[in-house]
């Protein structure tokens, strides 16, 4: 009796978890396709093909970092003051 019971919890929480795990899986491709060439950056960031942007800003010395993206790969470039950057990268 005591194993019906437990097969039985088994089989309903398989089947239970089985559509939310399918769902989170088509969630996820569908937030991760990038336009051809793009550049992923971070968790929510994108950086269109051929595209220089800066990141990593120091305020105490003023520079930050600037990346260009080329065929989906950052590739780091020249660093830059604070005030004649190009945008942010992701944002």
């Amino acid at each position: 009796m005591r194993m019906t019971s437990v097969l039985k919890v088994a089989v309903l929480a398989a089947v239970v978890a089985l559509p939310a795990s399918i769902s989170v899986a088509s969630a996820k491709a569908k937030m991760m396709t990038l336009p051809p060439g793009a550049c992923a950056f971070g968790k929510k960031g994108v950086v269109a093909a051929a595209t220089v942007c800066s990141f990593n800003s120091d305020a105490k010395t003023m520079w930050s970092q600037q990346q260009l993206c080329v065929n989906g790969t950052l590739t780091p470039v020249l660093p830059c003051y604070t005030g004649f950057c190009t945008p942010k990268c992701g944002g």
